[in-house]
């Protein structure tokens, strides 16, 4: 995304990628034969729509296929629930379990709908500065008082508190929970979970607030659209280029040094790198601030966040069949109630993993061909909770056997063909994220805005000279948005035109 804008501007710009394929955590893996699969991030929302155009990414063949339903939640007993992105539809799903919270339910669209247009002012920009709050009640002149005070209210609560208020149904608190605590080391009353469920539903797919939706060809197929769109501005790209090391002379950047051995001299280098790999590995010979490494080093990192990923020969059965159906196309959380994931999130704090995991269950086949044969049907499975320590490649085993048991309550004829487990020691070894972190630093109120990843780090800028940062440890945070890399780009712009 940086490399994208800064060619743009007429720089001369290289892209260094460890791995084989450019992306990171957002690419498509074949793993076995014509069977490909989402390793990383599975499905979108959240990248700008300013951003796919500038970058004319739909010309470089980006594809989305509006997820819809959203969500379906199985119960047991025959008791379903789906979750459409047409509000009215919802609500007669919703009246199944309560006349109360159907109606309440247009009101809590309508209210991140508002929260969406406020915070979207904040996305494609700098974070904001301290007076954040007097700025965020400026701009919300046009709103009522009690929303506006709500809106800001939102940064700080749980996603438990919240729910309650909205709504009595716990299968209905079940079904939107998980936004609040996907990615994160909390559970749904810890302060801040709101914010991480506002930061999941402010997204749109073709045009549809608040919708999530499939890549065609996976979500590699978003980065390898930029890389296109990158190599007709005119971008250098390298890859299987590891970068060993950043090199700096008199607290100044002077270029990178690549593990074959080879050293490229520049005047800025921007890192796409999280912050404790930047700071801790990479500027291996700079003279940094003890404070400063300190304090880099305490940032909350741990990833929490496990996938399996894998292909099926006949789609799970829910209790409708095993023929494609609506289910099959939706998220498929398996999230009985908010008390549920609360024990699991409690159970990673006493037993170091989640004896009963949350589960988000993505088919991408079900409605994109391209990803598996005929009668194959590619999956992603997101869990929660699985701290991250040295030691899981000891439980993989058992994690996948837990969420096999976990999905067979519900869907009794769900038997993978071939599968991987890949814990938040192999998303650290595969896409090197500090600790499997998926945001790459923590999403809570102390690591947000002006605060992400610190203080003094959060404009995209160094204490180095001509070193930036550009990825999800900065502002806005995780996900994949484009927003850190655009943010970034105009942060480098300024720098070259200005000197500083």
């Amino acid at each position: 995304m940086t490399a994208n804008y800064l060619a743009r501007e007429g720089l001369k710009v290289g892209l260094f990628e460890r791995r084989e394929i450019v992306g990171g955590a957002s690419v498509t893996e074949e793993l076995w034969p014509g069977v490909r699969v989402c390793t990383g991030a599975y499905v979108l929302s959240l990248l700008k729509e300013r951003i796919i155009r500038d970058l004319r990414l739909r010309d470089f063949g980006l594809r989305i296929h509006t997820k819809d339903p959203a969500l379906f939640v199985p119960f047991g007993r025959g008791r379903n629930l789906y979750l459409w992105n047409d509000v009215e539809r919802s609500k007669r799903e919703i009246a199944k379990f309560s006349a109360k919270d159907a109606e309440a339910y247009p009101k809590w669209v309508k209210f991140w709908e508002d929260f969406a247009e406020l915070v979207d002012l904040f996305f494609l920009s700098p974070p904001p500065s301290l007076n954040e709050a007097e700025d965020l009640m400026k701009l919300a002149k046009g709103l009522d008082e009690t929303t506006a005070t709500e809106i800001l209210r939102v940064f700080f609560r749980d996603a438990r508190s919240m729910l309650d208020e909205y709504f009595e149904s716990e299968e209905v608190k079940a079904a939107l929970v998980e936004d609040a605590v996907v990615g994160v080391d909390a559970s749904p009353s810890t302060p801040g979970t709101a914010y991480v469920l506002a930061h999941h539903v402010i997204g749109e797919v073709n045009g549809i607030k608040g919708a999530w939706g499939y890549v065609e060809g996976g979500m590699g197929e978003v980065t390898q659209a930029m890389k296109r769109s990158a190599l007709s501005a005119g971008v250098e790209i390298w890859e299987k280029a590891e970068v060993e090391e950043i090199t700096v002379s008199h607290n100044r950047v002077t270029g990178v040094k690549l593990v074959n051995g080879k050293e490229v001299k520049t005047k800025a280098v921007v890192s796409n790198a999280d912050p404790k790999t930047t700071f801790l590995r990479l500027l291996r010979n700079a003279e940094l601030d003890s404070s400063l490494v300190r304090r880099v080093s305490k940032i909350a990192t741990k990833g929490v966040s496990f996938k399996v990923v894998g292909y099926l020969t006949q789609l799970p059965d829910f209790g409708n069949g095993s023929s494609l159906r609506p289910e099959h196309i939706a998220s498929e959380l398996i999230i009985p109630s908010v008390d549920y994931v609360e024990r699991a999130f409690r159970d990673s704090k006493d037993l170091g993993y989640s004896k009963e995991p949350w589960l988000s269950i993505n088919i991408q086949s079900s409605v994109d061909p391209t990803v598996a044969p005929p009668g194959h049907f590619s999956f992603s499975i997101f869990g929660q909770y699985l701290p991250y320590s040295k030691n899981l490649d000891e439980l993989k085993d058992q994690i996948y056997e837990e969420v096999l048991s976990k999905v067979r309550d519900f869907a009794p004829n769900f038997s993978p063909v071939k599968y991987e487990v890949l814990t938040p020691l192999d998303l650290e070894r595969r896409f090197g994220m500090w600790e499997g972190n998926i945001f790459h630093v923590d999403m809570r109120p102390d690591q947000l805005f002006l605060f992400r990843p610190l203080p003094e780090l959060s404009r995209y800028s160094t204490p180095i000279e001509g070193l930036f940062l550009c990825g999800a440890g900065t502002h806005p945070g995780g996900g994949v948005t484009g927003a850190p890399g655009y943010n970034a780009a105009g942060r480098v712009i300024g720098w070259f035109k200005t000197g500083r």
